[in-house]
């Protein structure tokens, strides 16, 4: 029997490239690629270890959750539809599978491998992503012309980024995934502060702004061998603050994702990441987009009332004229003086000032290379892409006139396969076109969405990367008719 999302897209005049499925690791068969990795030493160590994701999920008692705080994660975390676990498991059926999914083309990452890219041992978190990125793509390279899997990037250093890109670029792979930062210590603890916790040890490095090292080389050497950036939750460390119910799963999950990744996202653009690699394409999954259409506006709006000249313009101290302040209170703040009594007024007019501590550099945007407002559009639209996936409503902001300067985001389809929100791996697309049936979507808006925006993203920087894909002709296609931009 014919799928609802295999009628879908065989109505459709265009590819579905699902650009974030998952997959869920039949360890035994990863094992003696983490052996080699790891050395026998390390694979013992890692055998024994419990992993900080199966420390939350596992758990522990009620009682001593409380009183540790330990939060609530997923349970009851994969399908329950025995076909489609299997199919989360086996490359095989899920590419006999992928007709009924309606699905041309899909990236998958890693489920078991989550966490791997945190460790803080060098030498275990280097050894697991290379192991499991070695077990992924070899088990998924028969598949190649339906199916390819992501790699991990650990990205506590640079320099073991650099390496790691270098040998999957060696390998063939063709797409490399990031996790969103990495928890440093605080090298002077204990700062009073109402930012931080009483006794705050760590912070959490997002790789651009204040980061602890300089990630332009990671960057130029994704353009070097033509990978797209993508950042993907959960490959690394768990950002601080985001889990924060010890009961309640659902609770930190709603909003976990677009919260993390938002402020990944301000991180690089204020970084000046764009500025500086103005044809690196960089994809956020599995967040959705609504978030992103109000951090456009809100930069906008801050660069306008908050750039240097509109700061030395109308907020400088120096312009607050003291003697006429105090001749507006005396002649219209009678009252106030009254209920003040004897004091020094012109003094106390001069506490209201709000200076603060100015921070090293006035102009907060000097790395964007931002000059003009339409300048933060164009070197945020273009350049970053977000997962969505199929029940997600927001898409349609995406592409809202409502969006600074009418810009239309780009949104990815990210079907989540081999996920608990899943429910039936052949509905998905039948969902997501379901916001097109309900108006939400134009057919336009849902071949940007399926289609057009994963080709941009992935082949910008790498012109090859659908050849000998079921989905090279129909690329290419795109491409030659300007569908999709080559810049």
């Amino acid at each position: 029997m014919t799928s609802e999302s295999q009628q879908i897209r065989e109505q459709l005049d265009h590819p579905i490239i699902d650009a974030d499925g998952h997959v869920q690791e039949y360890l035994p068969a990863a094992m003696p690629y983490l052996r080699e990795a790891l050395g026998p030493k390390k694979f013992e160590e890692y055998r024994a270890q419990t992993s900080q994701h199966d420390s939350i999920i596992g758990g522990h008692d009620w009682e001593r959750r409380q009183r540790t705080r330990t939060p609530q994660s997923a349970w009851w975390g994969t399908p329950g539809n025995t076909r489609d676990l299997a199919t989360a498991a086996i490359p095989g059926l899920l590419h006999e599978r992928m007709d009924e999914f309606g699905i041309d083309y899909s990236i998958l990452f890693p489920s078991k491998a989550l966490g791997i890219a945190g460790h803080d041992d060098d030498e275990m978190r280097n050894g697991l992503c290379r192991g499991f990125n070695d077990f992924l793509f070899d088990t998924y390279r028969p598949y190649a012309d339906r199916l390819t899997a992501g790699a991990v990037i650990p990205m506590h250093t640079p320099d073991e980024a650099l390496v790691e890109l270098d040998r999957c670029a060696a390998n063939g792979v063709k797409v490399v995934s990031f996790p969103e930062g990495v928890l440093r210590p605080i090298e002077e603890p204990g700062a009073a502060s109402p930012w931080l916790l009483p006794g705050q040890t760590h912070w959490f490095d997002t790789f651009g702004l204040d980061s602890a090292h300089d990630y332009d080389p990671v960057w130029a050497k994704c353009v070097e061998h033509g990978f797209a950036v993508t950042f993907h939750g959960g490959l690394g460390d768990l950002a601080p603050f985001t889990f924060t119910s010890i009961s309640s799963y659902v609770y930190n999950h709603i909003g976990f994702f677009a919260e993390r990744m938002n402020r990944l996202c301000k991180s690089l653009f204020m970084g000046g990441v764009t500025n500086r690699f103005p044809t690196l394409n960089i994809a956020f999954l599995e967040c959705g987009v609504g978030w992103a259409s109000s951090l456009l506006i809100d930069f906008i709006e801050h660069w306008e009332k908050r750039n240097l000249e509109a700061l030395e313009g109308n907020l400088d101290p120096a312009l607050v004229d003291l003697d006429e302040f105090e001749r507006l209170m005396t002649s219209y703040g009678a009252d106030l003086l009254v209920k003040a009594g004897d004091v020094d007024v012109k003094a106390t007019l001069r506490d209201m000032i709000a200076v603060g501590v100015e921070p090293p550099h006035r102009d907060e945007f000097r790395f964007m290379g931002i000059e003009k407002k339409s300048d933060i559009r164009d070197k945020f639209v273009p350049r970053f892409f977000f997962g969505c996936e199929a029940d997600d409503r927001a898409i349609a902001f995406a592409f809202s006139e409502a969006n600074a300067f009418g810009a239309r985001l780009q949104p990815i389809f990210s079907s989540d396969l081999a996920h608990w929100d899943v429910e039936d791996m052949a509905g998905v697309v039948d969902e997501a076109h379901g916001l097109v049936r309900k108006g939400l979507l134009t057919d336009a808006d849902f071949a940007d969405f399926t289609f057009h925006n994963p080709v941009k993203l992935f082949t910008q920087g790498n012109p090859g990367f659908f050849d000998g894909t079921v989905v090279e002709s129909a690329a290419r296609k795109a491409i030659e008719s300007g569908a999709v931009s080559t810049a």
